[in-house]
């Protein structure tokens, strides 16, 4: 007698094809992406009125007073604030704009630059940050604390470099209102599709990369650079996206790999505190470069100010977890 095996009820479904694995990563990377983009959009149209708005009407220069002295601190002539304050609600390229016919010498536009590059668009950034998991207090307190910190330090060691002043902007003020919310316009309708663009396509990209191996590749070519930067190698990709791309672009990428627990919240933690020092270190570096500022001064003490950070974080977590322990010990001997 011949016995016939038995079929399984369920017969495991043959291997997708490439093609079939690709389109499935942009049906998902569009499907998830397109929402994320829309979000960001929600605050950052807003945020960007309301600062072309106070800076048009003069309220920014008034508000930029305050801050003068500390500005004598890092070497800037008080000028120099509002420069910092329109790259600090919105961008560098809002910061780089707003120089106008300020002169500034090659030393004055690196310090100017390290501040903006900690600090711009922080609030938009911050938000994201803080849909990943951090505080926001947290974030813009050690934002604000590294750029004003790294402006005082390049300022005592800096050399003198070339002391010839020269503008570096173009004086863009005198607009009336009608001109102005028009080219404010005309900007934030090429913002939204670059907005757009570039989250989608990041949300594509991560699935591709996902789903053929690529970023476990990453993480362990990049291990080296994490470990000196003090951060998990889960972290690689989101690392590699905050500093080509930028913080908040990378939003849509960040935002899902927390909410899937791809990455753990202490992981999140220190991934935010370094990104928050240090990111966007192509497109950025590269404008202020363009205008005048030294390269490497406004790059590796940005890293090494991130890898402090983020060892600073450790340590204080490590410390506060042995007081719990201790405290936790003691209650039981205690109970004993």
């Amino acid at each position: 007698m011949i016995v016939t095996p038995a079929l399984p009820d369920n017969p495991p479904a043959p291997p997708k094809s490439a093609s079939a694995r690709l389109k499935t990563c942009c049906r998902d990377g569009i499907g998830k992406g397109l929402p994320t983009a829309l979000w960001l959009l929600s605050f950052m149209v807003p945020v960007s009125l309301a600062v072309t708005i106070l800076s048009w009407t003069g309220a920014l220069a008034w508000a930029a007073q305050w801050l003068v002295p500390v500005f004598h601190l890092v070497g800037l002539p008080p000028e120099t604030v509002v420069s910092f304050l329109s790259g600090v609600f919105l961008n560098v390229y809002s910061g780089i704009a707003a120089l106008g016919s300020i002169p500034l010498t090659d030393r004055q536009v690196t310090i100017l630059a390290i501040m903006i590059l900690i600090s711009h668009n922080f609030v938009i950034e911050a938000t994201v940050q803080k849909k990943t998991g951090s505080s926001v207090v947290a974030m813009l307190a050690l934002r604000l604390a590294g750029s004003l910190v790294a402006a005082y330090v390049l300022n005592l060691i800096l050399p003198v470099g070339d002391v010839v002043a020269r503008t570096r902007g173009a004086n863009v003020s005198g607009l009336t209102l009608w001109p102005m919310l028009w080219a404010w316009a005309t900007a934030t309708a090429a913002l939204v599709g670059k907005v757009i663009g570039i989250v989608v396509g990041l949300m594509v990209l991560q699935r591709v990369l996902k789903e053929f191996g690529v970023i476990g590749f990453l993480s362990r070519v990049l291990y080296p650079v994490l470990w000196l930067l003090g951060l998990p190698h889960k972290t690689a990709f989101l690392w590699i996206v905050a500093n080509t791309l930028g913080l908040a672009y990378g939003a849509a990428v960040m935002i899902e790999e927390t909410a899937t627990g791809e990455i753990d919240r202490r992981d999140v933690e220190l991934l935010n505190r370094s990104i928050a020092i240090c990111h966007s270190l192509l497109e950025d570096t590269l404008l202020f470069v363009a205008i005048g500022a030294w390269a490497a001064w406004i790059t590796f003490p940005r890293l090494a100010l991130a890898a402090v950070a983020v060892w600073g974080y450790r340590l204080w977590r490590a410390v506060r977890e042995m007081g719990h322990r201790g405290t936790e010990s003691t209650e039981k001997n205690r109970e004993g």
